[in-house]
């Protein structure tokens, strides 16, 4: 190797290594737990389902079992034009629903249809996040191209993936429960600590294959204090929750708000757990889902683990789907 060669690799180790020295030390703790976190190749390196790999046919039969009330709660909200534009983020933009009805006349019937345009991602309507919704450094879960982008959506790695719908056990973790309010405050940070207190007092445990549920009274709050941007200030993870999530190995995260705090405490990282989630472990994530009439119904059975169902569209190809997850006990 010539002279010139080996200054030029010297500068560019030289580049790189500088500019990871800017790096604020917590994005350097996001980036050692991305890396210890990845699933990438562990269930090989075609695998499209990520965490929910973890719900085997035993974990399907044991949550059957659980309803004992026989009491179905939705986790999700009705899809209008009021509920996609409710916090007044800049997001609310791409957030949008259009329904339009229509009478038609068809061999001697009269016929209604309807016509939806829904575009769902963001701060306001329940939907799933699929593991084509976010990338880091141009690659989705297990290293698919993220620039394999159509109109149509992703070939390799679309909402399909989940078309045999996601059947487990639920465990509700209700931090404002556990701290005796209502709700959390606009910002507020949930840590690994806050859910173990949680299982220790209501005698609960999050298992490989669970679905996680965390709420924040986020609806309580806008109740009580009116709209406000959410996509600055809100009550969510703190980013190391992950690592809890990996150890226990669950399956599917979800929150009554978009799951990542905001402020998230990494000046670099605007959705740190969407990245550690999504990206590295390949976990589907539930955003925005109605918690206070389950919340409620937990309390009343004082049972904060049940039967849930979660069946997104089937779309081919797409970064998600609206929801409408279903609780039973």
């Amino acid at each position: 190797m010539n002279t010139r060669n080996l200054t030029t690799i010297a500068m560019a180790f030289l580049f790189f290594w500088g500019s990871a020295q800017n790096f604020s030390d917590k994005k350097k703790e996001y980036d050692r737990i991305f890396e210890q976190i990845s699933n990438k190749g562990k269930w090989g390196a075609t695998d499209k389902k990520g965490t929910v790999n973890y719900i085997d046919s035993d974990k399907i039969l044991s949550a059957l079992k659980l309803p004992q009330a026989g009491v179905s709660v939705s986790l999700s909200f009705d899809i209008t034009v009021e509920t996609s534009q409710i916090n007044h983020s800049e997001f609310d933009g791409l957030t949008q629903y259009n329904h339009q009805t229509n009478a038609v006349e068809f061999a001697g019937y009269d016929w209604a249809t309807d016509s939806y345009n829904i575009s769902y991602h963001g701060f306001t309507v329940s939907h799933m996040d699929g593991l084509a919704h976010l990338g880091q450094a141009g690659k989705l879960y297990n290293g698919y191209d993220a620039s394999k982008m159509t109109p149509q959506g992703f070939d390799e790695l679309g909402i399909e993936a989940f078309n045999q719908g996601i059947i487990s056990k639920a465990v509700l973790i209700d931090i404002p429960l556990l701290r005796g309010k209502d709700f959390l405050e606009a910002g507020t940070s949930i840590t690994i600590e806050d859910i173990l207190e949680f299982e220790k007092k209501y005698n609960v445990k999050i298992e490989q294959g669970d679905i996680v549920l965390v709420r924040t009274g986020r609806w309580s709050e806008k109740s009580a204090n009116g709209d406000w941007d959410s996509s600055k200030l809100s009550a969510g993870l703190h980013y190391e929750v992950p690592l809890l999530l990996a150890e226990r190995k669950v399956s599917v995260l979800g929150s009554d708000g978009t799951n990542d705090v905001q402020p998230s405490g990494i000046a670099e990282e605007s959705s740190p757990i969407h990245k550690l989630t999504l990206v590295a472990m390949g976990m589907p994530l539930l955003d925005n889902l109605s918690l206070e009439a389950v919340a409620k119904e937990a309390q009343k059975q004082q049972n904060w683990e049940f039967f849930i169902t979660i069946q997104p569209l089937r779309f081919k190809g797409g970064t998600g789907s609206p929801v409408n997850a279903v609780a039973i006990f």
